[in-house]
């Protein structure tokens, strides 16, 4: 039996929106897989990301700082790439209020009119 290797993990770190984000990402010489990441903001989580698809780096998904799945309408906000997911929870769920963050959202994921 083919012994399992573990892939080396970094943290990388860096300010988007006034807001830490800091990534775990496995095998950073090769792949570059982001495992997952969180954003604060002063000091408080405002949430996190991770990937459900590591080998095609898709289908992201977004936990709110009360641990629960971002949903708008009841439908999950899944970003289509870590650089959404880290604009969502810097921008969009850093706004005043909950009918902002909402509007935001809204915005955010409405169709484009072309």
């Amino acid at each position: 039996m083919t012994p399992y290797v573990v892939p080396e993990t970094v943290i990388r770190r860096f300010t988007e929106n006034d807001c830490e984000v800091t990534a775990i990402v496995a095998d950073p010489a090769d792949a570059q897989q982001t495992l997952y990441g969180t954003v604060t903001r002063d000091g408080a989580l405002v949430g996190s990301y991770y990937c459900a698809d590591r080998v095609r780096q898709s289908d992201w998904h977004i936990v709110t700082a009360l641990g629960v799945p971002l949903t708008l309408d009841g439908q999950p906000v899944n970003p289509v790439s870590e650089g959404a997911a880290v604009i969502v929870l810097t921008t969009i769920l850093t706004a005043r209020d909950s009918f902002e963050v909402e509007q935001r959202l809204r915005d955010a994921t409405r169709t484009p009119k072309v």
